[in-house]
């Protein structure tokens, strides 16, 4: 079977959607031809396998309108249609963006089954005007992308509901959850967890609050700030990047890494004590599926929490300053209810598998009358 797989940016862009897209794409070569087009940015140039086709392009919305749309040179587009032309199947990330629309007018050109993973729905922007681009945007380019896709995946069913109240498919939608490598995730071993944090410069009595994600808005940085600044004795460890930056905050109880590879990221799970992401307007990161699977209890805004009710999460009150501190002090302070969490979070997390996943999307290639060759 040949594969076109389009997505946003790669993984050196150190996002959830690339990771998904990275762990599907690495599984199915064991067993297909795939080719992986994405955007290549300048500031993280992708080091790239010879099956994958980075695509030139401007990143100028992420640095200076705090979201992520990078468009396409006008060479791309060429490119685009071409392998979209000599593919059996083509499979995008997300309907709005540039590449994925090119492939969209590709795959209708020459008649190939196109297949759609709908990561998130409305995402709220502080910004007026960027929350009614978006809602013209789905209600229109999303729209019909969506509905003249041969079939389309949702990973959560709260954004797969949000879609089918507004939208016509061609084909019920299917949700295929988020898988976790659990080769590259699990818990730490013996002693294991003393050492890390000795090597990363933590004493094993300090308490340890991770964040991964983009620094932005919406993933609820501005937050960290604020508790950060009145809970000193509390450590931090903040990796990614965007559009805040809080090494210009100046807390020393705070330390910033920038993205790293998911084959670096388990030390610092297993290093803290509490994943913390009070984020809004996004599916369920992947990042919270990883701290689990390490035994890393996960504290998220109420939102993400009601995307799994049954997820050992606790629930933070972003729309209170003074109910989040009490939150985390209760954790924290007296660390019992943590412990007893860990091994309920490894065992939720044994259910997500990108083995099982990546097969069940063959599965919808042959739904899709591709077959194997």
């Amino acid at each position: 079977m040949k594969i076109l797989a389009i997505s946003n940016y790669y993984p050196e862009h150190a996002g959830g959607i690339e990771f998904v897209a990275f762990n599907l794409i690495e599984r199915w070569r064991r067993r297909h031809q795939v080719v992986w087009m994405a955007c290549d940015v300048k500031d993280r140039p992708h080091v790239r396998n010879s099956h994958d086709m980075p695509l030139p392009a401007i990143n100028f919305t992420e640095k200076h309108l705090g979201f992520p749309y990078p468009i396409p040179s006008g060479m791309s587009a060429f490119q685009i249609f071409r392998e979209v032309k000599q593919c059996d199947v083509v499979h995008i990330h997300d309907c709005l963006y540039a590449a994925s629309l090119i492939a969209f007018i590709a795959s209708r050109l020459y008649n190939k089954p196109l297949l759609v993973t709908q990561h998130v729905g409305l995402v709220p922007y502080a910004e007026t005007y960027k929350n009614i681009l978006q809602q013209l945007a789905y209600y229109t380019l999303g729209r019909l992308v969506l509905e003249h896709a041969e079939r389309v995946v949702f990973i959560s069913e709260r954004v797969k509901n949000w879609f089918e109240a507004r939208m016509r498919f061609r084909h019920s939608p299917l949700l295929l959850q988020n898988g976790v490598d659990h080769e590259l995730f699990y818990p730490p071993v013996g002693t294991e967890r003393n050492v890390v944090r000795e090597h990363l410069g933590y004493k094993n009595d300090d308490s340890i609050l991770l964040f991964i994600g983009r620094f932005t808005q919406k993933k609820g940085v501005n937050l960290i700030k604020e508790i950060a600044s009145v809970r000193p004795a509390y450590c931090w460890l903040m990796i990614g990047s965007g559009e805040i930056d809080p090494a210009k905050w100046h807390l020393s109880s705070l330390k910033v890494i920038s993205p790293q590879p998911q084959h670096d990221l388990r030390q610092y799970y297993i290093a803290a004590d509490l994943f913390f992401l009070p984020s809004v307007g996004e599916g369920f990161p992947l990042a919270i599926q990883e701290a689990l699977s390490c035994g890393l209890p996960a504290a998220v805004s109420q939102e993400i929490a009601a995307y799994y009710p049954d997820a050992p999460l606790f629930q933070l009150n972003i729309s209170k300053s003074s109910a989040l501190l009490d939150t985390l002090d209760a954790l924290l302070q007296k660390k019992k209810q943590l412990d007893i969490t860990k091994n309920k979070a490894v065992k939720y997390a044994q259910r997500w598998n990108w083995n099982s996943v990546s097969k069940e999307y063959e599965n919808v290639f042959m739904l899709m009358g591709v077959r194997s060759q």
